[in-house]
């Protein structure tokens, strides 16, 4: 078979990138790609893995010849899900037979190979892509033959040198269609809107409504529409939205103010005791038009909406106020002169305490989260324990050392779960509630706590579930700040190995101004910042995935950019600072259970425990701000 001529381009992106844009139109792609593999690739030679790009979602069925001595002993792959099939080439016999019958089975096979390989059977309906830094190799044949990568390579080194050279754009990404939730003004009775100003002192009804969208949802869905315009109280109603259509409309009766002024609130939508979508409504009183603005929201679809059903209840941070939803009517509540966490110094060597200094701790945690609990829930009200509690919005509180018993400044007695717990205590499995029956007067319990007796999320934008779909082992990257010190740095990362095996880290020096730079193109599962207090800025990146960020600083005011914009599953951060030498400890810890793929809720809650029993307080003072429920695997 003779040598083919090609057309040579250049492109900017991974070669799976470029796999993502030229398939399923070609049938065949060759590719010398060794990190590409080791995305794609199983511990078993057949199964199937799910490769995110920047362009969509690859689906392989995967088969590495080189664990087969000959074609006859190569099982089918038939029945393999996968819509491109990813094959590895072996030295030991001759694969072209074979790749030719996979492409006849009607889905695109994606052929590794090294560069020097000749590969036959090519036609103009294949790509070859290789690498010439910085750019990626597409070559398309001209005609019927063979070729290798490293020709295409060389051609296009030829022509870049000429600078003749052309460059092929990736294609922005789909943009996924919000469901739309609509709000309309009517006159009580109607049967159509109104638009324009609304009368003063005047009645009327604001109708709501969740629409339509192309993609249908898993089943029926209940939802409830809660209305809270500013002056009023706070009405709602509970709806089904349907598998297929929109919901029907929900009516609230209103009465506006007298005075001609703009009249807003919220319209919020609850799916059990979550706030999943959060929108204001102005409301035009003696002039101008009706308006709404999207505040936040938990789902672009709704689709994925049916776990939060379990979620035993909510507080939705609006400004200086929140609406707390805990089983019943949802109430507001002031949030304005909120104290903050205790200092906390002192610690030993193994980031810890003795037990007199830690119940020190301990108690002054609850004094102003016992506070904090009784400004939230009026008449005896609260949330339930051992469940998962959603918070949402921008806020001051640290949520993890509300402390829901009685507590006050002066004597106090110990529940026995101090001592079992804490330092130098027997320990054990966690229950899910306290074992100890007696909790009446001054009483300092550790399940008195949110951190410890619930699982606490604090989402900031649409909800990930999952953070990659390969059955691969869990990948870390690791980026440190020149300018911190070195023998905390290296204790830190020493700490991590301990938790971790050393091949699932990668880790390098980068200043905060290069830091975008070097996350543009990380593709691990999750990005670890190990920063000092206030030099972390908002990163330029958009990731094609979506990892897990931990940093070792607090970063609440830059999970609105890793989430929203960056396009992160989730942040988790300390929100005090947080003694450089804990902090390898602390993400070890972390990172070690979700890598065993425990939901992150419940890693960080099992980690607050496990602080604790070496006497230190401070896992009550790290956040979540993800879906509790979110998996690396």
């Amino acid at each position: 078979m003779a040598p083919v001529e090609f057309t040579v381009t250049g492109g900017e992106g991974s070669p799976l990138d470029h796999v993502a844009v030229v398939t399923p139109s070609s049938s065949l792609v060759v590719i010398t790609d060794p990190g590409g593999w080791a995305q794609v690739s199983q511990a078993a030679p057949v199964g199937s893995a799910v490769v995110p790009t920047r362009v969509r979602p690859l689906r392989f069925a995967v088969l590495d010849l080189r664990h087969f001595p000959s074609p006859s002993g190569l099982p089918s792959i038939a029945d393999v899900p996968g819509d491109l099939v990813a094959v590895h080439d072996t030295r030991s016999w001759d694969s072209s037979p074979v790749i030719g019958s996979l492409r006849g089975l009607g889905r695109p096979v994606v052929l590794f190979t090294a560069a020097h390989t000749w590969v036959s059977g090519l036609d103009p309906s294949t790509v070859l892509l290789g690498w010439s830094a910085p750019h990626v190799v597409i070559g398309v044949p001209r005609g019927r033959g063979e070729g290798r990568v490293e020709d295409v390579v060389w051609q296009f080194q030829e022509l870049e040198r000429r600078h003749v050279v052309t460059y092929t754009a990736l294609p922005s990404p789909p943009v996924v269609e919000d469901r739309p939730v609509t709000v309309v003004v009517a006159l009580p009775g109607a049967t159509e809107g109104i638009a324009g100003a609304l009368r003063p002192g005047a009645e009327y009804e604001v109708w709501v409504r969740v629409g339509t969208h192309p993609a249908p949802l898993p089943g029926d869905l209940e939802l409830r529409a809660v209305l809270c315009l500013n002056g009023r109280a706070v009405q709602s109603e509970s709806f089904v939205l349907p598998a297929d259509g929109a919901s029907p409309w929900v009516s609230f009766p209103v009465t506006t103010p007298y005075a001609s002024v703009p009249w807003s609130g919220e319209l919020v939508i609850y799916r059990g005791a979550v706030p999943v979508h959060v929108q204001q409504v102005v409301l035009p009183v003696g002039g101008g038009e009706s308006r709404t603005r999207l505040r936040f929201r938990l789902s672009r679809t709704f689709a994925d909406l049916v776990p939060l059903s379990s979620r035993t209840g909510s507080v939705l941070v609006l400004g200086e106020r929140a609406l707390v939803a805990s089983g019943r009517e949802p109430h507001w509540v002031s949030l304005d002169a909120v104290a903050g966490l205790p200092p906390v110094s002192g610690l030993d060597p193994w980031y810890g305490k003795g037990f007199p200094a830690f119940c020190e701790d301990l108690a002054a945690f609850a004094v102003r989260g016992a506070a904090l609990h009784g400004r939230l829930f009026v008449e005896g009200v609260m949330i339930p324990r051992g469940g998962v509690i959603t918070v949402v919005g921008s806020t001051r509180v640290p949520w993890a050392h509300v402390y829901d018993l009685p507590f006050v400044e002066g004597p106090y007695r110990l529940c026995a779960s101090v001592s079992r717990f804490g330092p130098f205590g027997a320990g054990g499995e966690v229950p899910s509630r306290c074992p100890e029956p007696d909790h009446s007067g001054n009483v300092l319990c550790p399940f008195g706590f949110w951190g410890f007796s619930s699982v606490l999320e604090q989402p900031e934008g649409p909800l990930a579930w999952q953070v990659s779909a390969a059955e691969r082992q869990v990948e870390v990257t690791l980026a440190v700040d020149p300018g911190l010190d070195r023998v905390l740095t290296q204790r830190h990362v020493a700490e991590l190995l301990s938790f971790l095996p050393p091949e699932s880290i990668s880790s390098a020096y980068v200043s905060p101004s290069e830091l975008s730079r070097a996350l543009e193109d990380e593709r691990s599962d999750v990005v670890h910042l190990v920063y000092d207090e206030g030099v972390l800025e908002a990163v330029e990146v958009e990731w094609p995935h979506r990892p897990l960020v931990v940093t070792t600083s607090p970063a609440a005011n830059l999970v609105g950019e890793f989430v929203n914009r960056a396009g992160a599953a989730g942040v988790l951060c300390p929100e005090v600072v947080v003694d450089q030498g804990m902090t390898g400890w602390v993400s070890g810890m972390l990172l070690a259970r979700l890598a065993g793929g425990m939901p992150a809720g419940e890693a960080l809650r099992r980690t607050r425990w496990e602080m604790m029993s070496r006497g230190n307080v401070l896992g009550l003072a790290y956040a979540l701000h993800a879906n509790a429920d979110l998996r690396l695997r």
